[in-house]
């Protein structure tokens, strides 16, 4: 379970209604409260731009005191520079994910991912529709929808063996309905890669179904958590024994 805290100023996007903390839009005491839980990696998604987050090495260089391994997006997913990617994963970041910039600039993508490692990019396919009508790409955090194939996107991340892929269906964040299974699926044939399912987490039988059958190796978990509605020790309490019975 991958908990994401949404980033802008340093700060998340909107309180938390995780209980126990002293300032409700801190994000290092929001992912304090995850480790405490016993998560292993956080999604940091930082919805500034690539010029306004002066502040994130410094961030980065505290959250690492939880322990989390830290996934990081920042302005939905572009990437600038060599230089600047250095820089942040230097402060901290394990990997950062790449969306939109690999739809405007894949073969500049390509060239920062063979220069800096493969595993320091994760890859990210937004994406709205179903399996009937086909995934078209959504960048810019969802405000450009384009014609894109998903699944050919997901597919050129796999070409470049990242980290991993996180596959998202824009039409079902924040609902609470579950993951788009079958985008899960078909983004793991297409990219050969682990993926993580994100996009409309409510329940700990949800993320089950994700893991048990929907071929994902990771699933990222917001709102569920974010609101207070779960925590991540109440989601895999319940979780672990879906797992189980599906084990046996």
């Amino acid at each position: 379970m991958i908990p994401c805290i949404d980033v802008r100023d340093g700060m998340a996007t909107d309180p938390s209604g995780a209980p126990r903390l002293a300032d409700p839009l801190d994000v290092v005491g929001i992912a304090t409260g995850y480790a405490d839980d016993g998560v292993g990696q956080l999604f940091l998604d930082v919805v500034d731009t690539w010029s306004a987050v002066g502040y994130l090495p410094d961030l980065l260089r505290k959250l690492r005191a939880t322990g989390l391994e830290l996934l990081v997006s920042v302005q939905h997913g572009a990437l600038p520079s060599p230089k600047e990617c250095r820089e942040l994963l230097s402060a901290g970041a394990d990997a950062l994910s790449v969306s939109t910039s690999m739809v405007e600039e894949p073969d500049r993508v390509a060239d920062t991912v063979r220069l800096l490692g493969s595993r320091r990019f994760i890859g990210v396919v937004n994406c709205s529709g179903d399996r009937q009508q086909g995934w078209r790409t959504v960048i810019h955090g969802g405000a450009t929808r384009t014609t894109v194939d998903a699944l050919a996107v997901a597919q050129r991340f796999g070409e470049l063996r990242v980290r991993a892929l996180l596959a998202n269906n824009v039409d079902r964040e924040g609902t609470g309905i579950g993951y788009d299974l079958d985008l899960v699926r078909a983004a793991a044939r297409a990219s050969a890669l682990p993926v993580i399912a994100s996009g409309g987490a409510g329940s700990a039988s949800q993320l089950a179904d994700a893991l048990n059958g929907g071929d994902a190796s990771h699933v990222l978990v917001n709102k569920v958590v974010h609101s207070g509605r779960e925590t991540v020790g109440s989601l895999s309490e319940s979780l672990c024994p879906h797992l189980r019975r599906e084990a046996g």
